[in-house]
């Protein structure tokens, strides 16, 4: 069958072969919706690089990959480069152990996600006959590595920096992050229609470039309950926006809750900027701004707040992901766990309402 075009204008055919009509017609149903209607590389020659820009140029058309997606593929290649000029058919597992083996300086998440690129572009390859199996099959995964504790303020760091911020224009926005584990560009792509009394809901995410994109995953769209302090500090936020607008002279409407003073959205960089500055007047622990949403985490699984709870504000899909890597367990807490011996025996008796039985208590004795 015909799937295609080389870049010389040639037919690319496939030709698929089984001991039965029934496993031919299970390869062809698995080609056909492989079949490409445009170019389609040479398998004859071709070198993994070609494969791997070829691969990804398809795979952002067809999924639409977010543009940091994108990014991040072409600074794996960049890591491939060693590897990128042998030939597609002549890529064997043993090369790719060697080359894995020399990215110990990398870190494990990093490792872990070229390993995962690599192996997706090389199972397509099979899928359209360029190859006849994965070599990465026989390549085991890079180790995760021990899991980094995620950084977080004591609830005392928390007042500090609520106390230093609370003339600051951007106050509002690191106090919401503080209640809800908002990501930062989830609360910089937040809009007014987005709010609804005790609802604030997350539809959007601000991508560097400054454009509305959707969120990190389609698990993170939805609305999270606001506590009435929220409510109270975004109304009163909204009092000054509408001063500010009434005050520009080149005001540039987007409907932003948190726009700059211009109206158009915030950057990055700046509100980076001024989260350092208030740090260090304040005198707190420095994280970035995701350390916000750990924060938020650590005090509500401090609070009693059920796992599961939190895990849906947060909108993550696994409750053991919220507990891994996000909770942090304060000093103040390992400290209250250092009870003696006479106190953990004493816990076990008449005070929490066990009594031994007189027959119990002779048998003891016996012994």
């Amino acid at each position: 069958m015909t799937i295609g075009y080389t870049p010389d204008g040639r037919q690319a055919k496939r030709w698929v072969y089984g001991r039965t009509r029934q496993e031919v017609a299970e390869k062809l149903a698995r080609l056909l919706p492989k079949a490409w209607t445009g170019t389609v590389p040479d398998p004859t020659g071709l070198k993994l690089g070609d494969w791997l820009l070829h691969w990804v140029e398809e795979r952002a058309l067809r999924k639409g990959l977010r543009p940091t997606t994108i990014r991040n593929y072409r600074v794996y290649m960049g890591h491939l480069e060693p590897i990128l000029r042998i030939p597609l058919t002549r890529l064997t597992s043993l090369q790719l152990r060697a080359f894995f083996a020399d990215l110990a300086h990398f870190s494990p998440s990093h490792r872990r996600h070229i390993y995962q690129f690599l192996r997706a572009a090389l199972r397509d390859a099979v899928r359209t006959d360029l190859i006849p199996s994965n070599p990465m099959d026989a390549v085991d995964p890079p180790e995760g590595g021990a899991v980094r504790p995620a950084r977080a303020w004591t609830p005392e760091e928390v007042a500090r920096f609520l106390e230093a911020s609370k003339d600051h224009r951007l106050h509002t926005l690191f106090r919401l992050m503080l209640a809800t584990g908002l990501r930062i560009g989830e609360a910089l792509a937040l809009r007014w229609e987005d709010w609804e009394g005790d609802r604030l809901w997350v539809r959007h995410t601000l991508r560097r470039d400054g454009t509305l994109g959707p969120p990190k995953t389609s698990g993170s769209m939805g609305y999270l309950y606001l506590d009435s302090d929220t409510q109270a500090a975004l109304a009163e936020w909204q009092k000054r926006l509408q001063a500010e607008r009434e005050q520009a002279e080149d005001w540039q409407e987007h409907g932003l809750i948190f726009p700059s003073r211009r109206g158009t959205p915030l950057e990055y960089r700046n509100v980076l900027r001024a989260f350092t500055e208030l740090q260090a007047k304040a005198g707190v622990t420095p994280i970035n701004l995701h350390g916000l949403r750990h924060t938020y985490t650590s005090l509500a699984l401090r609070a009693g707040l059920p796992p599961k709870v939190v895990a849906a504000r947060l909108r993550h899909k696994d409750v053991k992901l919220t507990l891994q890597v996000y909770q942090q367990l304060m000093d103040d807490d390992l400290r209250a766990g250092a009870i003696s011996l006479d106190t953990l025996l004493h816990l076990q008796g008449p005070q929490n309402g066990v009594k031994s039985s007189p027959q119990r208590s002779k048998k003891k004795a016996l012994l």
